[in-house]
């Protein structure tokens, strides 16, 4: 049966708002087609995703104009539950989703509920967890899991109940790069074996414009291009909405019309175009700053949830005052655990843990927050009020601030990140990047002399990720201690100057992150995978161009010396 996505002149307003989340919307997604979407933060991409599966107008409240249909189906005469079987979606947020005991039990519950017979349940189970990467967790309960081990948990539930229709919003936010490259390449095979469709929302362009057919960018709720992928791509940017891969954006500069998806595609087309020369000079980069005091000492710790298996195992490692550290590995190597011994939500099985001369064994989590605030993967796990402002006062009255200073540390917090409009709005009408940012504020009002903040551009737009990397340098800058958890390897060469990686609970590396970037060895061990630019460099770095290069517009200057000499 054919399961065309009709959208006909479809608006949608949420109950208390009065802008559309979406409108003028006219499209077809015919049975079959691997489609993305993207567009900026709020643009309505996860709203018009909601209404593939029913979820509006029989979950979210509010006023939907127009017809959606999904094959015979009208989506305002079938509810979601009658949809599932056609419409498999994976959410933002992979916690929200998660509803039993067992990672077994979770990829089992859809196909039990369509009924499937029990032997095809299991192989369905056991394939599903083989392509995610999740064999071995069966027995794990899917809340201990880590935000990337939840998401391939989620992936592995929608992949066990072959649906005809895959939704897949953001399903690469918390995966660590090898498992966003397995997962991605998994679900494209399926849906293309299978001829089923798939719809991706996603930031992310560089890993998944090759693997798609077509793509639609949103903005204010409108489609504002949709096409080919060469057809978009060649169309050019669109400010503050669509930034193409710097790859793209070098052939572009440089004229080379193939418009090239990849690094040795680049390459190719580079040398085929110009006969390019060595560059004069070799830029060096920049070394580690000297140190100031230690701030935070690890002596030899091990910690584990369960029996006989370590979360952390035999750590050491010192962070001096004024340091900005990446801690990086692949999911469920251990990264989370660390931090959170940091403000003694754990404490080592064995070994010390020291912060600002604190031992976390005897010191309660209240003292510890004192010098350093912690900002979570997932913003739910720390936001306590329904209020913006209530939430930015519940940690100064918690530590007994002076309340003739609430109003200009909520202040200050809120321009720092850009909130300050946000003041008195609700927690729950906002967007997971804004609760980030809202998180990050209310950590912020208490000037701590330590930052930990983990994976900080989950639900953030590139536009946004930028402007929350740019706010923690300049609070780094201003003299404050920061350890970011991230997958993001770019941004980790761009703004941190030490990098930290663990392997199953072990410290793998600890040093320059322009070192680890050239140790091909070490980050393919650890998941973690170079950007196209410096795969580009590397191809590049017998001109002189310096193999660890990652940003695009030292590359761009490298390539016009070459061609233009």
């Amino acid at each position: 049966m054919e399961h065309d996505i009709l959208f006909k002149n479809v608006a949608f307003t949420y109950a208390g708002s009065t802008t559309p989340a979406l409108q003028d919307i006219n499209l077809q997604i015919k049975t079959g087609e691997i489609v993305l979407i993207t567009g900026p933060a709020g643009s309505g991409k996860t709203t018009l995703c909601s209404c593939i599966n029913g979820l509006v107008p029989h979950y979210h409240e509010g006023e939907l104009i127009g017809d959606v249909t999904i094959g015979p189906y009208n989506t305002r005469k079938v509810r979601v539950g009658g949809l599932a079987s056609v419409v498999g979606m994976v959410f933002q947020d992979p916690e929200s989703q998660l509803v039993t005991n067992s990672v077994a039990d979770e990829v089992a519950f859809g196909p039990e509920n369509l009924g499937i017979p029990r032997a095809e349940i299991n192989e369905r189970v056991e394939k599903a967890l083989r392509a995610t990467r999740m064999t071995g967790y069966e027995e794990r309960e899917p809340h201990s899991l880590s935000g990337g081990e939840q998401q391939a948990c989620v992936i592995a539930a929608t992949y066990s109940m072959h649906p005809e229709i895959y939704v897949l919003d953001e399903p690469l936010a918390n995966l660590d790069p090898q498992g966003r490259s397995q997962v991605l390449e998994l679900v494209v095979r399926m849906a293309k074996d299978r001829g089923k469709t798939l719809v991706i929302v996603e930031h992310s362009l560089e890993e998944i414009l090759p693997l798609v057919e077509r793509v639609i960018i949103m903005d204010k709720g409108r489609i504002v291009r949709d096409g080919f992928v060469k057809d978009v791509l060649a169309a050019g940017d669109i400010k503050g909405v669509f930034m193409r891969p710097d790859i793209v954006r070098l052939a572009d500069e440089f004229k080379i019309g193939s418009l090239p998806l990849k690094p040795d595609a680049f390459y190719k087309a580079l040398h085929n175009q110009f006969k390019p020369a060595a560059l004069k000079a070799r830029v060096e980069k920049e070394s580690i700053n000297g140190k100031g005091k230690v701030v935070i000492d690890l002596q030899h710790v091990t910690y584990g949830y369960q029996k006989d298996v370590d979360a952390l195992n035999d750590v050491s490692l010192t962070i001096h005052e004024g340091e900005f550290v990446a801690l990086m590995g692949r999911n469920g190597s251990g990264k989370t655990t660390l931090v959170s011994h940091l403000i003694a939500l754990v404490v080592p099985t064995s070994g010390t843990v020291t912060v600002a001369g604190m031992d976390t064994r005897v010191t309660p989590t209240h003292v510890l927050a004192k010098e350093v605030g912690f900002c979570f993967q997932n913003p739910n796990h720390q936001i306590v009020s329904f209020n913006v402002r209530d939430e930015m006062t519940f940690g100064l009255k918690a530590h007994n601030i002076d309340p003739a200073e609430f109003e200009s540390r909520i202040s200050e917090a809120l321009e720092i990140v850009k909130m300050t409009d946000y003041r008195d709005a609700d927690i729950f009408d906002l967007g997971k990047g804004q609760k980030q940012r809202i998180a990050l504020a209310s950590v912020l009002t208490l000037k701590p002399r330590i930052l930990v903040i983990d994976e900080p551009t989950t639900g953030q737009d590139p536009e946004m990720s930028f402007e929350i990397f740019e706010i923690i340098k300049q609070l780094n800058q201003n003299g404050t201690t920061v350890l970011m958890i991230t997958h993001r390897v770019d941004q980790a060469a761009i703004y941190a100057r030490r990098a930290i990686v663990l392997n199953h609970g072990r410290l793998a590396y600890d040093g320059p992150v322009d070192e680890l970037l050239l140790d091909e060895k070490l980050m393919k061990a650890n998941s973690l995978k170079l950007p196209d630019i410096t795969k580009l460099a590397k191809s590049l770095s017998g001109y002189g161009i310096p193999a660890n290069t990652v940003q695009y517009d030292e590359m761009k200057q490298y390539l016009k010396e070459m061609v233009e000499a």
